[in-house]
């Protein structure tokens, strides 16, 4: 996370990730196919999904089949209303392949509005993404039936710096692109990329980006910038290249060896290797999802292309990415996150700071995949609605949604060794409070401190907090059972000093705040005050619970493996029991009480 005061540094200045900037030889121009003669008078043509244009069969064939992208135009070829723009070298919009399909651009770098390709990088991208299909010429662009917009970034040296990026993103953003490719990067992360990515995500855009080209595990940027979608390239087997970047920072994959496109100087075809390409490809597949799903938000699209690469392909057996292969059909398929909190639901919270929502919990963006040297922790929704706030381990707090960023902790703030445990959030939804693993409370926004463990020596651990109603209060949990109440919240007994099962793990206050539950790893329940609806104490877990969550009359509970229990009149809505997961669950949180 960045502070806001601190200082800019000196601009960086990104490459453009071409193939042949890493891999010798890997540009093989391909002769350009003629231009075949219009139909004779009367012929009906139709068009089909099996493209008839010359390189489709066989080049394009194999690679776009990784994808499930023949298999997925069978659902949409893409829209008009679906943007995507190239912020690059500039595209050549005399290129007959091109023509007809790119709206108005700008030309950042020479602060001019034509955006002409004196490099080919751009055009070679844009190709990719929406070059005319069914002309019986050259190739077929991934979203055909959407459109490009050109945003020059860098001249003919193929260096872009900061400024310029992150002025392409905005401007883009504001003149109606729906996702922006970006096929440039360089290690080093700027504040003024990561500004520019905040401000294209607060407005429903997609942003994607190339891992780049070194063979390593550096992040480079903006791919690793938060929020961004950072596409890796795969050989022609589906292992990862052996040129691209990887690690965890990495979102997806795709193939990215021998991809033909469009070319300028002299106008025709060529075939490209490298992440570039790869994005462009993974770029056209977002299209062809927001083009389906109109209604996602930029996080749902995000997160449906994750989650159908998952476990998919040799990439995710590696052992150093989390991703896969975007399957664009899978995307398409894949069950629809809420768009909206629609009645009772909850959210499980993985350490990766995955998230994911059941019954009517609104899906508003997550952490995962995304560069980040700390767990996530908790989960908080804004008791307000239409957001939620992500707790890492280190303090950090990222809000989703509608949910006001006010502030985490900081590296000065914590003691050494010292961690945050819990998240808690005011009734207004302007505040909340972190609480560390030393008893610790620190409040943010509108939130007030009652009080703390700061000056108490602790046996054991703080593992878990929570609000009162009226957020005038709060009441933390150790391991070992002993309770701490602060402000107006009750004291109704604790498991301190008595022998134990198993650790406490996770507390919960019931509907009026009067009493609360303690769950043990084992699922064991204690209830002070507050109804007893069963536990799991004798039962045989695959995994121990992590987390609890009050909810209507009682309670949920979950395992690190994502199994959920339920033990309350709310409506059990799925768990992650038996789902391949990235990491262990973390937290709990059901929709907030209205």
């Amino acid at each position: 996370m960045f502070s806001a005061t601190r200082e800019s540094p000196p601009p960086v200045r990104h490459r453009f990730l071409a193939g042949a900037l890493t891999l010798a030889g890997s540009l093989v121009a391909v002769p350009a196919a003629p231009v075949a003669p219009d139909p004779p008078a009367g012929a009906v043509r139709w068009l089909t999904t099996t493209p008839d244009d010359p390189d489709y069969a066989e080049t394009q064939a194999p690679y776009l089949g990784m994808l499930e992208v023949p298999s997925a135009w069978d659902v949409t070829t893409g829209s008009d209303d679906v943007v995507v723009a190239v912020l690059d070298s500039g595209v050549d919009a005399t290129h007959p392949d091109l023509a007809g399909r790119l709206v108005a651009g700008t030309n950042i770098a020479n602060h001019d509005n034509d955006p002409a390709d004196d490099r080919g990088h751009g055009t070679r991208m844009a190709g990719i993404i929406a070059a005319a299909t069914n002309n019986r010429l050259g190739m077929a662009g991934v979203a055909w039936a959407g459109k490009s917009m050109p945003v020059k970034v860098a001249g003919p040296s193929g260096a872009a710096a900061d400024r310029d990026v992150a002025a392409g993103i905005k401007w883009a953003t504001d003149h109606g692109a729906k996702v922006l490719s970006l096929s440039l990067g360089a290690p080093g992360d700027d504040v003024v990329l990561q500004q520019a990515v905040d401000y294209a995500t607060a407005h429903d855009v997609l942003v994607v980006a190339a891992a780049g080209n070194g063979g390593s595990s550096v992040p480079e940027y903006p791919a690793a910038c938060r929020g961004v979608l950072a596409v890796g390239a795969t050989d022609t087997s589906g292992r990862r290249a052996p040129f691209s970047n990887f690690g965890r920072w990495v979102d997806v994959n795709g193939p990215g060896q021998n991809i033909i496109t469009t070319s300028v100087n002299p106008t025709g075809y060529l075939k490209v290797s490298g992440t570039s390409a790869t994005t462009a490809l993974v770029a056209g597949v977002a299209a062809l999802v927001r083009s389906a799903h109109p209604d996602e938000t930029q996080a749902q699209v995000a997160d449906r292309l994750r989650r159908s690469a998952l476990g998919r392909g040799a990439v995710a057996t590696e052992g150093v990415d989390s991703s896969g292969i975007v399957d664009a059909l899978g995307a398409l398929r894949l069950p629809a996150r809420p768009s909206s909190a629609a009645g009772a639901g909850y959210w499980i919270t993985g350490a990766d700071a995955r998230v994911d929502s059941f019954g009517g919990a609104a899906f508003w963006g997550d952490g995962w995949g995304e560069l980040e040297d700390t767990p996530a922790v908790d989960l908080e929704p804004v008791a307000t609605g239409g957001g939620y706030w992500l707790l890492y381990e280190d303090g950090t707090v990222r809000p989703f949604g509608r949910a006001p960023g006010l502030g985490w902790l900081t590296a000065g703030q914590r003691a050494a060794g010292e961690k945050a445990v819990a998240l808690a959030g005011t009734p207004g939804g302007d505040g909340y409070w972190v609480f560390t693993d030393a008893g610790r409370v620190v409040p943010f926004g509108t939130a007030r401190s009652f009080g703390d463990l700061a000056a108490v020596h602790l046996s054991r651990p703080v593992v878990d907090a929570a609000a009162t109603p009226t957020g005038q209060g709060y009441v933390m949990v150790a391991d070992d059972g002993g309770v701490f109440t602060f402000g107006d919240a009750r004291f109704a007994g604790s498991m301190g000093g008595r022998r134990l099962n198993a650790p406490i793990r996770s507390l919960a206050l019931d509907p009026d705040g009067s009493g609360y539950w303690l769950a043990g790893t084992d699922g064991g329940i204690f209830a002070f005050d507050a109804p007893y609806r069963g536990s799991l104490g004798s039962t045989r877990l695959n995994a121990p619970i992590r987390r609890m969550a009050g909810c209507g009359d009682g309670y949920l509970l979950v395992a690190s493996e994502g199994g959920v229990f339920d033990f309350s009149n709310c409506p059990f809505a799925g768990s992650l029991a038996g789902q391949s997961a990235t990491g262990p669950v973390v937290g709990l949180a059901v929709t907030p009480r209205r």
